[in-house]
């Protein structure tokens, strides 16, 4: 029996350009929360949020462990935002994922209420199989690779029949270890030195199979997908790394 191909979608600053200013008021909102709940002053805010991402990969499981924050508060605070006003339509999007030859999924380190709303701003909610979040991943988020294969379990799906895209370089690193397609967002600087969270973790050498400068490109690399490849010997971790030609559009600032 034959399995349709899995395709994994990060949400903020994949599924929509950077130029959208979404994810920077999200973070915003990060930063002040832990301000106004620990008393904390910017900078010590700043570093504190800078010790929980090293060790925990989010600032959310450092304030669980460290100062017993309850989930649903820290998360109802960060996401209160006026998606519908920040977010425009992507008809674009939409069209690109409707052409994707196989299953569909959200694997997001934002609640999966965040998630939908996002999707239903951007206009393609329908064209989702399903949205997994933070609350999925029992708040062990991404880049630990316990939510990576919690969600091949979850979906059926197989990593060696799995694409995934993703802003974040770090994040693709356990993708590519798991056997999956990493299709590196938007793959243009260098990461974030807060992103990994072990400090010996090979993020640093890793290069994704493709990238792409902005995830409506992705089509542009899919014959190198395996199970889409055509012939012998075009699949493996050891492919090059292929960029996709950038669209001529204006949906990217």
């Amino acid at each position: 029996m034959t399995v349709a191909p899995l395709f994994v979608f990060d949400l903020d600053n994949t599924l929509y350009p950077p130029g959208v200013p979404l994810w920077r008021i999200v973070d915003a909102r990060i930063e002040r929360y832990v301000q106004e709940k620990l008393g904390a002053d910017p900078d010590t805010a700043r570093r504190m949020r800078k010790e929980f991402l090293a060790e925990f990969g989010t600032t959310l499981r450092g304030l669980m462990h460290h100062h017993d924050v309850r989930p649903a508060d820290y998360l109802a605070y960060v996401h209160d935002v006026p998606v519908p006003e920040i977010v425009p339509a992507r008809p674009e999007l939409r069209e690109m994922l409707a052409g994707l030859p196989g299953r569909r999924v959200v694997f997001t380190n934002g609640s999966e209420e965040y998630a939908r709303r996002v999707l239903d701003a951007l206009g393609v909610t329908e064209m989702m199989e399903g949205v997994f979040g933070i609350e999925f991943m029992e708040y062990v988020a991404k880049p630990s690779p316990y939510p990576y294969a919690k969600l091949l379990r979850a979906t059926g799906g197989r990593a060696e029949d799995s694409l995934f895209c993703e802003d974040s370089r770090v994040n693709l690193l356990p993708a590519g270890e798991l056997g999956m397609f990493t299709v590196w967002v938007g793959g243009k600087g260098e990461e974030s030195p807060a992103s990994p969270i072990q400090g010996d973790r090979p993020w640093h050498s890793f290069r994704p199979h493709a990238v792409v400068e902005d995830v409506c490109d992705l089509p542009g690399v899919l014959h190198r997908f395996p199970p889409l490849a055509r012939g012998a010997g075009n699949g493996g971790r050891g492919e090059r790394r292929q960029t996709a030609p950038r669209r001529k559009t204006g949906g990217k600032e």
